[in-house]
Order: C-alpha cells, then sequence, then structure tokens
C-alpha cells in the first residue's frame, strides 16, 4: 500500500511564529539528551486525578524524562485536561506530553499548561485526515493561541501500528504496518527522514511491536530521530528488550492500571538511578 501523503501541501504550509513551537523548545532537547529508558502513559480518561499525581511524584522521584497523557477515546477534553495538567505540574517537575487523536474541525486538542503534544501522522491510515490534514488543521488553528506561553510544544510523531487492531482501525483508519520482509516498513522510514519528524511511534494495542522492527527503524532513522514504543509492556525484560535493539523511549500504561503499582513501577524501574 502506498504512503497516503501529501509533500507539496506539508512543505507550503506557513508554521506561525510564536514561542515553543515544532518542537524548537526545551520538551525536544530534554528527549534528546536524556537517558533511554521506559516512559509512563496515563489515560486521564480512566485514571482518577489523585492517582495520576501520585504516579507522576513517583516517576519525578525516579528520574523519568516526563509524563504522557493519552486516550484513544475522550469527551469534554478541555473541562477534564486543563485541570489535571495542573495538578500533575503544581506536584512536580516533570513536563507533562499529551497525546490524543484529532477531531475533525478542530485538528488535535491541546491543554494549557502542558508542556508538549505529540502530533502523530498515521502514515498507515486510510484516511488522509489522519495522515496530514489534521495537522495542517491544528496549525490553522494555532494563530490566536500561539502568543500565549502556556500552549504546548509541537511534536511531529510518525506513528505506525503492528498487529490487528480493529479499534484503532476503525477510529482512525489505521492498517497494521507488514512484518514479513521490509519494504512497506522502508517506505515510511524514507517517508520519516525525508519529512524530518522528530521521532516515530511504534505501537500494537493487542501483542507487541516486535523486537526486529524496532532495530530495524533504529537503524535506518537519522540519529537525533527519537524511536518511541509502546503496547503490552508489562515487565522489565520487555523495556530491556526494546532498549537493546535501539529504542530510545518504552511507554507503558496498563502495567499500572491496578492497585499495587507501586510495586510494578518498581519493578519497571529497577535499572534507574
Amino acid at each position: 500500500m502506498p504512503v497516503n501523503t501529501s509533500p507539496q501541501l506539508v512543505q507550503r504550509t506557513q508554521v506561525p511564529a510564536g514561542p515553543s513551537l515544532l518542537g524548537q523548545g526545551d520538551v525536544l532537547a530534554r528527549l534528546r539528551d536524556h537517558e533511554r529508558g521506559p516512559i509512563h502513559i496515563i489515560d486521564p480518561f480512566k485514571v482518577p486525578q489523585a492517582e495520576a499525581v501520585e504516579k507522576a511524584k513517583l516517576l519525578d522521584t525516579l528520574g523519568y524524562p516526563a509524563v504522557i497523557l493519552a486516550s484513544t477515546d475522550y469527551e469534554s477534553f478541555e473541562a477534564r485536561m486543563e485541570p489535571y495538567v495542573a495538578a500533575i505540574k503544581e506536584a512536580t517537575s516533570l513536563p507533562v506530553l499529551l497525546h490524543f487523536p484529532p477531531r475533525k474541525g478542530l485538528g488535535f486538542p491541546l491543554a494549557r499548561g502542558a508542556d508538549a503534544v505529540l502530533l502523530p501522522a498515521l502514515l498507515g491510515s486510510r484516511d488522509d485526515y489522519y495522515v496530514w490534514k489534521s495537522y495542517l488543521e491544528t496549525l490553522v488553528n494555532l494563530p490566536g493561541r500561539v502568543d500565549r506561553e502556556d500552549w504546548p510544544e509541537l511534536l511531529l510523531a510518525a506513528a505506525l501500528t503492528f498487529g490487528e487492531d480493529h479499534k484503532t482501525g476503525d477510529l482512525l483508519g489505521t492498517v497494521p504496518v507488514a512484518t514479513v520482509g521490509t519494504e512497506q516498513m522502508d517506505r515510511y522510514i524514507a517517508v520519516t527522514r525525508s519529512f524530518g519528524f522528530h521521532m516515530v511511534y511504534l505501537y500494537s494495542r493487542y501483542t507487541q511491536v516486535p523486537v526486529e522492527v524496532v532495530r530495524h527503524f533504529r537503524r535506518r532513522l537519522d540519529p537525533d530521530q527519537i524511536v518511541f514504543v509502546s503496547g503490552n509492556v508489562r515487565r522489565r525484560e520487555h523495556v530491556t528488550a526494546y532498549l537493546e535493539a535501539g529504542a530510545d523511549y518504552v511507554g507503558f500504561a496498563g502495567a499500572l492500571e491496578h492497585a499495587d503499582w507501586r510495586t510494578t513501577l518498581t519493578e519497571i524501574s529497577a535499572d534507574r538511578p
């Protein structure tokens, strides 16, 4: 299947001037310079705010680079997210990153106080909106916001899904990336490099991204392009395998969605300072 992009439209887009846009702020530099390792993803539409704050405090103590707030499904985003972000920011020094799918007509949702937002281009989607139009729509809606220093930095991510995932497929039109042979992956890698994405986000909802896939991407991407992998990471050995394959960050979410999350976090973070 061909990569569904429109280079002419993307290259001609004028990015509004303003602080902390398109990865020119502190968050991208922090992610590039920080020690590679695990990173926790919290679903603010499942995890109570008080619990998220406690988790973020411990992540801060353990030396994590950031905390990611993400969900596939969300409602009343602004009303929920701004106090949620503010509570984490008040209690910790961690940068808060947002990772949510866009809404047609509005683009990617933003929340005041967040340090950065991941803008994923779903290169394997059948719907142009989720490949590139959502990014342009977000920029169109930015001019009224960019003169405010409390809006997040934009981080551009080439996002790819692996393994059957009807939920994401039905919602965002994604088609799983083939892992038999490398031709399709190499096309996506070429797009990621030529468009200068800040990172590639490799995700599997029900299985795991194959370790050899991570290794393939790391070998062929530019050194400063971040390799992020997540999906069903529940134990330290999962993190270690991905780091050894060249991942910069290994995201985990559901592993901490239980009462004894502190024990699990300690185990996943075993090699951290």
